[in-house]
């Protein structure tokens, strides 16, 4: 009896005065946050990051209209674009690149202003109505949300460039200084592209040959 509590004493003086029971305290709080955190991690495994995978979404051109000056204006350019199914795409974050043969405009229009002809390349930085003609809104209601979600159509027009501030660029080769206004070649093939803008990542391309636009 006497030498089992001699060994209990010194083992109350050994843990004690020596300092393990701080340490094993602490190994064991460290290892209950690991446990923990590995918990969380297995938790959250199977719940789907939609940052981290990065929007998908099926567009296609339902049609393209157009011509060129002087057969047809810039603003009888039409081009449709239906959401067939995928991520409702936020409009900030959306670019849309339009790459085909046709023109556009530099300088101002009966002040020395010239028509550019060539390989067009049309970027829409986004797809919100800032920046973009009045019309734009007015043609696609169904983005008022701030989405442009499967089963919605979205029509582009060949004057929706607006002013300096455009959120619509247009270059025609090397050319840069352009009006921001565009036309496609009746009888040729245009390609576009969507884009998410934070990742740079294609999410969709299509193509169509251009049909010939009705004047208005």
């Amino acid at each position: 009896m006497n030498q089992k509590r001699f060994f209990s004493s010194f083992l109350k003086v050994r843990f004690t005065d020596q300092g393990i029971s701080p340490v094993i305290g602490t190994l064991l709080m460290l290892t209950i946050t690991m446990l923990l955190i590995g918990v969380t991690a297995v938790s959250l495994g199977g719940i789907p990051n939609p940052l981290k995978k990065g929007l998908t979404a099926d567009v296609e051109i339902e049609f393209i209209e157009g011509g060129v000056p002087n057969e047809i204006r810039y603003r009888e350019n039409f081009i449709t674009l239906v959401h067939e199914g995928g991520d409702p795409l936020p409009l900030e974050n959306i670019q849309i690149v339009i790459v085909g043969q046709g023109s556009s405009y530099t300088g101002v229009v009966a002040h020395g202003g010239t028509i550019v002809n060539g390989d067009v390349q049309v970027i829409y930085q986004d797809i919100c109505p800032a920046g973009k003609d009045p019309h734009y809104a007015t043609r696609n209601p169904c983005i008022a949300d701030g989405y442009w979600s499967a089963g919605e159509v979205i029509v582009l027009n060949g004057d929706d460039g607006f002013g300096h501030n455009s959120t619509v660029k247009v270059q025609v080769g090397s050319t840069m200084n352009t009006s921001n206004n565009f036309g496609f070649q009746k009888g040729t093939k245009v390609n576009i592209k969507i884009i998410e803008n934070a990742s740079h990542r294609l999410i969709s391309s299509c193509n169509a040959n251009v049909i010939a636009a009705k004047k208005i």
